[in-house]
């Protein structure tokens, strides 16, 4: 299945060492508002960064704030040159309010978080779940608190796949998992709470 960005400001280039775990994590985050690539050269105009162009980063816009959220390397900590500038970058990042963290592929791929997140990116690729659906699914979560997907799935009678129409909620982030663990008809769903930057977290690797 080809996959399609759905929350990206701006193009995306999955060619890049990273790019391809990132893109579907951050797809699959419901508190993921959007993304971009991003560029520490330009954006902190000072050409010493210049060496961090061959980094994988995306400026992530999330219901916990901004942050900038690169691929890390073993060849990143080869001198103590890059290091000093990384955290230059971290500092100056802070002053705009933005969080600098570093992950690998490794911890992107770990289970069962990798498989979970696939499976909710390719749900996202799906057509618009019905609007009737989706009230009904709302109204019934927010009565039961919680429930299983297969019972939110019952619920969609307008919708071609509800399986796919319950999973591209999770990622438009009016539902969230409730429960760890690998992801299944069982797996218990709520409703997003309200955004609230003092108790939200990005959960991508090992940030």
């Amino acid at each position: 299945m080809k996959f399609r960005p759905t929350k990206s400001s701006g193009r995306f280039n999955f060619q890049n060492e990273g790019s391809f775990e990132l893109f579907v994590h951050m797809e699959a985050d419901p508190d993921t508002l959007s993304y971009a690539e991003f560029s520490f050269e330009m954006t902190l105009k000072d050409h010493r960064f210049r060496s961090f162009s061959g980094i994988t980063a995306y400026l992530l816009r999330h219901t916990a704030g901004l942050f900038v959220i690169a691929i890390d390397s073993p060849r990143s900590h080869a001198t103590h040159r890059f290091q000093s500038l990384w955290r230059e970058a971290d500092h100056a990042l802070t002053r705009k309010g933005i969080w600098l963290f570093a992950t690998t592929c490794e911890n992107l791929r770990q289970e069962p978080l990798w498989s979970n997140a696939l499976e909710i990116t390719r749900a996202a690729q799906a057509e618009e779940i019905a609007p009737a659906d989706r009230a009904l699914i709302v109204e019934f979560l927010s009565i039961a608190g919680r429930a299983p997907l297969r019972e939110c799935a019952r619920l969609c009678d307008s919708s071609s796949d509800s399986y796919d129409a319950v999973l591209k909620l999770v990622s438009a982030g009016t539902l969230q998992l409730a429960e760890d663990g690998p992801l299944s008809a069982a797996t218990l769903l709520c409703l997003c709470s309200s955004p609230d930057p003092g108790t939200r977290s990005i959960s991508i690797g090992d940030s």
